[in-house]
């Protein structure tokens, strides 16, 4: 130590490069050295800040190692220096077989200085401090970079300005590490974090971008409390930090702290642009708007509250919100949103028929209607794409009948409607669709509670995944009502079609949440547009159940946000699993489609699970959405490098190029895929060259009780699906919910409960905090399947296969 320190002293003024003479020291620890340095060669030699990477090694191969990772961090960062608050990269060179990186030097004061000298922040200034290194954290992580070592010392405020500026990325720490690593000086590493601001997976060697989220939060903790990390105090049993009765501080930005620094990394905010998000909206202090039906006059208004229930919550944090009115029975809603059955509301026919009904003297005329507070737009949107049986949605599956039927839907003749929808029935006795409008036939004008479904793109496979979910929604509305309904009151589902466009989905949510008669929503289907949705919802504080949206994304966005599907992490566990400990193979591909949301997560949890589960990653990984891709070039290429097993993460869009890779390996490498290849179409096209495939399935398709119930409704013609039964889920929470309250806030905090549980299609439903459901997936693999006339395939359960 003391010969290393005196070799470091020996630096001052020293001339490296020919050019930065060194004339302070700001640092030394393991191979790295940093200091202060003037450039001659500039006019008024300005000062630079100097990193300096030494090590002693007559392995060439080592040299080369940390050359190769030295050019790396040193292109990163000069990316990152193009932020006016992150310091610019001036140069990099080798001298001697030693590293030199020269960056830009921040005048300014650190905030450990401002701590130090007994500063403490109020809220205002916490916030600004927030804001500011958060738009930093969104350029740095767009650049696919971690940051891994926010803390006090490392956030300068600027003289010139006073903006926050971001230094020290660690790039020596990476490099010094892994040159202490190949010669075997473990005990010359430097931890690539800091004490008390590193986060729990970090400090495990396993950061994630929420892990500078956490640190960020802390340093907020510290700058509001004047307490350093080490001085405040953790809860025993969930190692929590506990900070808020160290000082007065709103309960919106309380709320945003601790998700800031929750312990486990899903609690967490999961980007720096969703937290940057997330405080602007206190900035602003937008209170969210909540309808009611006013009960003392005919008139329907709109009411802001500005309570407790407008301020952010931690997404662990689900308990009940306070709401507006209860709605009289008539009015009470859940809306199923999916992705795609178009779905048409004709409101002046709602608003007319329960304006006239005897049943109903206490709503409003047609103008003073629940729906009338929606703007035009809105309004006009929900009659283009919602029904609940005075239009056709699914153009691919009608007849005369159920034409007809909508034709008396329409004109209030319900009677007329259910003989007519009943006769459809019998003509297809497979649509959803035709199950709906015949349930809402029977309803008629009585009280009902009502759900909206969206699903149903208009296009093969994504047509085929749509009327999935939706006999599933037709299953669990069709029993209840059976049974005597809600408590006595039936239920009504709207269908609705967001066209599977994030945008359209983003318009729908807000529709839906401005209208007072939706309690719910089951929706959407494919990962882009819930995620796009459920920003809406949550601020509306409208509960959302996704059936089958698994991205991971999807996971606290807040806590009216559910979903019946476990998430990609799961199923990335039980591949990566199974692939290393039943296969025994460790050398694999990956096939994406980096225009998807599902997709891209999928994949990125494939790789995480590869990395935590064996420090490895996939060896090469395939975008199936390039204008260029070429299945066949592309495995061969796999093979010839080595490649043992093939991982297909695509979404349906690119199914049909997923299809064309299972066909071109031809059995070559072993076949994981995600559930969006559990499709009929992919045993049809892909036949015999996807035997074997393992496919992760996000329900137990095997319990009897549901597939009897399945066949009993829908026939034998039509195969159980998992679209089916998380559908079926979905739209049982909301129901189960309903048996014990009849509000927005109500149904949140009854699904919050930690004890909420609801019989499914396969089990029991729980949910985690993080509105993900519990539970894990089944692995199936396909098999062929002996008939007298031919061999097809179907999908098994592995274990059945001894596999």
């Amino acid at each position: 130590m003391e010969n290393r320190l005196f070799s470091v002293i020996e630096m001052l003024g020293e001339l490296l490069g020919a050019r930065y003479k060194v004339i302070e020291i700001l640092g030394s620890g393991g191979f790295g050295h940093t200091y202060i340095a003037e450039d001659t060669q500039r006019p008024g030699n300005p000062r630079c800040v100097l990193k300096h990477l030494t090590f002693a090694s007559p392995n060439t191969a080592i040299l080369d190692q940390v050359r190769r990772l030295f050019r790396a961090e040193a292109e990163t960062l000069e990316k990152l220096g193009k932020h006016d608050q992150i310091p610019q990269l001036l140069a990099y060179f080798e001298e001697n077989r030693e590293f030199y990186l020269v960056q830009e030097f921040i005048e300014g004061r650190s905030l450990s200085q401002e701590f130090a000298d007994g500063i403490r922040f109020n809220e205002s200034q916490v916030i600004a401090l927030l804001e500011d290194v958060l738009a930093v954290l969104v350029f740095v992580h767009s650049q696919g970079v971690i940051h891994r070592d926010i803390k006090p010392e490392n956030l300068i405020r600027r003289h010139q300005d006073g903006k926050l500026v971001l230094i020290d990325f660690g790039a020596v720490k990476t490099i010094s590490n892994t040159v202490a690593e190949a010669i075997g000086e473990t005990s010359l590493s430097v931890p690539i974090y800091t004490s008390g601001y590193g986060a729990s997976e970090q400090c495990l060697g396993k950061p994630r971008f929420s892990s500078d989220l956490y640190s960020l939060g802390m340093v907020a903790i510290q700058a509001l409390t004047g307490l350093r990390p080490s001085q405040i105090p953790q809860d025993f049993n969930t190692s929590e930090v506990i900070w808020r009765d160290q000082v007065e501080v709103s309960d919106a930005l309380a709320a945003f702290l601790d998700r800031m620094v929750a312990y486990h990394f899903l609690h967490r905010y999961q980007t720096a642009s969703e937290a940057l998000q997330a405080l602007r909206q206190i900035i602003s202090g937008a209170p969210t708007v909540m309808t009611h039906l006013s009960t003392s006059t005919s008139r329907v208004g709109a009411t802001v509250i500005p309570s407790p229930d407008t301020q952010p919550q931690p997404a662990g944090h689900r308990q009940g919100q306070h709401a507006g009115r209860r709605l009289s029975k008539a009015e009470k809603a859940i809306v199923i949103a999916g992705s795609a059955i178009a779905a048409t509301a004709a409101i002046a026919f709602f608003s007319r028929n329960l304006s006239q009904s005897p049943l109903f003297p206490e709503l409003p005329s047609i103008g003073e209607s629940p729906l009338s507070i929606l703007s035009p737009e809105e309004a006009a949107l929900l009659t283009e794409r919602a029904s609940r049986g005075e239009k056709i949605l699914n153009k691919w599956q009608t007849n005369l009948q159920k034409q007809e039927g909508t034709e008396q839907f329409a004109a209030g003749n319900y009677a007329a409607a259910t003989a007519a929808f009943q006769a459809s029935l019998k003509a297809d006795p497979t649509d959803p669709e035709t199950l709906i409008y015949l349930n809402n036939a029977r309803i008629g004008a009585n009280p009902s509670y009502e759900i909206a479904a969206v699903a149903i793109p208009l296009g093969d496979d994504a047509l085929r995944s749509a009327l999935e979910v939706l006999r599933g929604v037709a299953q669990a509305q069709d029993e209840v009502n059976r049974a005597g309904g809600i408590n006595g009151v039936p239920l009504k589902v709207r269908l609705v079609d967001d066209g599977n466009q994030p945008e359209t989905a983003r318009q729908l949510a807000k529709a839906l949440s401005g209208d007072p008669a939706i309690l719910g929503v089951v929706g959407h289907t494919i990962s882009d547009t819930t995620i796009a949705a459920a920003e809406i919802y949550q601020k509306q504080r409208l509960v959302m159940v996704a059936p089958i949206s698994s991205a991971v994304q999807l996971s606290n966005l807040g806590n009216y946000v559910f979903r019946t599907i476990p998430s990609d992490q799961l199923t990335a566990r039980a591949l990566v699993n199974h692939l290393l400990n039943r296969l025994k193979q460790r050398k694999v591909v990956v096939f994406f489609n980096s225009a998807s949301e599902y997709s891209t997560s999928l994949k990125n949890e494939f790789r995480n699970a590869l990395f935590y589960s064996a420090g490895i990653e996939p060896m090469e990984e395939f975008d199936l959405a390039r204008p260029d891709f070429d299945p066949a070039e592309s495995v061969n290429r796999a093979i010839a490098a080595g490649a043992e097993a093939i991982m297909l993460a695509s979404d349906h869009t690119r199914a049909d190029r997923a299809i064309q890779v299972i066909w071109v390996n031809g059995k070559r490498l072993q076949l994981l895929a995600g559930e969006s290849l559990f499709s009929q179409n992919m045993l049809r096209l892909a036949g015999k060259y996807a035997t074997d495939m393992v496919i992760a399935v996000p329900a137990d398709l095997t319990q009897p009780a549901f597939r009897q119930s399945f066949a009993a409704l829908w026939g034998t013609t039509i195969p159980l699906s998992w679209r089916t039964a998380l559908g079926y889920d979905a739209t049982a929470v909301l129901i189960k919910a309903l048996e014990k309250e009849t509000t927005r806030a109500g149904i949140q905090r009854v699904i919050s409960q930690a004890d909420f549980t609801a019989r499914g299609s396969t089990g029991t439903i729980r949910f985690l905090p993080t509105g993900d459901r519990k539970g894990g997936v089944e692995l199936m693999t396909v098999a062929p399947v002996a008939s007298q006339k031919s061999i097809r395939y179907d999908f098994k359960p592995l274990l059945s296969q001894g596999l």
